[in-house]
């Protein structure tokens, strides 16, 4: 009778140990226990400023929020062969026109530009005049640096 209650309390034993520790046990890829995990958590890639880039999310310095450039702003095609795929840049502009952002591929901060002359016919530029951003009624949108166009986009893209 020993023998049947010692053999069942080792069994009873076997199993609790069996469900506590199974769970508390590291996957395969992980080395245990308050490690941090091998790959990032989706959405866990929050900039500075709290935007999600892995959801499309970049921080616009000229609107002060997270905003998705395909969504909000302007998108200006490439004039010549800068990469391959070309690639657009976006702009955003506050909501006075008084300052224009410029997202250009490849880079990780954008050029802010400040308007230089009237709302009828308005250019942005950079402080050291190397980025020129105009918009003609007829003509549209041209995005240049050191003089040349880089970038354009029609004028009902305003």
């Amino acid at each position: 009778m020993k023998k049947l209650v010692l053999l069942l309390a080792a069994i009873i034993l076997l199993v609790v140990l069996v469900v506590v520790y199974v769970p508390f046990t590291p996957a395969s890829g992980e080395s245990g226990v308050g490690d941090k995990p091998t790959a990032p958590l989706v959405g866990a890639d929050r900039d500075a400023h709290g935007c999600i880039a892995s959801a499309g999310y970049t921080y616009s310095v000229v609107r002060q929020d997270c905003i998705r450039l395909w969504e909000q702003a302007t998108s200006l095609a490439p004039t010549v062969a800068l990469g391959n795929p070309a690639l657009p840049a976006y702009v955003i502009r506050s909501a006075n026109w008084q300052h224009a952002e410029v997202f250009l591929p490849g880079q990780d901060d954008s050029v802010v530009l400040t308007l230089q002359t009237t709302p009828s016919d308005p250019s942005w530029t950079d402080p050291y005049n190397t980025w020129l951003l105009t918009y003609d009624k007829i003509q549209g949108w041209k995005l240049a640096q050191d003089g040349t166009v880089l970038y354009t986009a029609p004028a009902d893209q305003a």
